[in-house]
């Protein structure tokens, strides 16, 4: 789900937990006064050397239609950036937790054994 909001109700937010680079570059960016919007959204990305996913929080920064900032991530393990991905057409996975490789799909769910 996708929340669009102004820069300072994010900040100012105790629900959005933002990350100390991310609020930062906020700060910097609310600094300049010009109308900012946030959008943030928790979407599902997959290193494509180690095949972990994880779920992040996306945090896009936009002045009118231009984006000033996006947030990227980097993988914990292998230091690559991580892809954003459709969790729905994944066919392999390891999962962060348990690091098992073992990914069952059904039709509805997608369940680790």
């Amino acid at each position: 789900m996708e929340r669009d909001q102004t820069a300072g109700s994010v900040l100012a937010s105790t629900q959005i937990n933002l990350h100390y680079k991310t609020r930062k570059k906020n700060n910097e960016l609310i600094k300049t006064g010009e109308p900012l919007q946030i959008k943030t959204e928790y979407k599902i990305y997959r290193c494509h050397k180690c095949l972990q996913i994880s779920d992040k929080l996306f945090v896009q920064v936009l002045s009118g239609t231009e984006v000033l900032h996006e947030t990227r991530f980097k993988c914990a393990g292998c230091n690559i950036r991580l892809k954003h991905t459709n969790i729905h057409s994944l066919k392999f996975a390891i999962c962060p937790r348990c690091k098992s490789k073992q990914f069952e799909k059904t039709k509805e769910l997608v369940l680790w054994n």
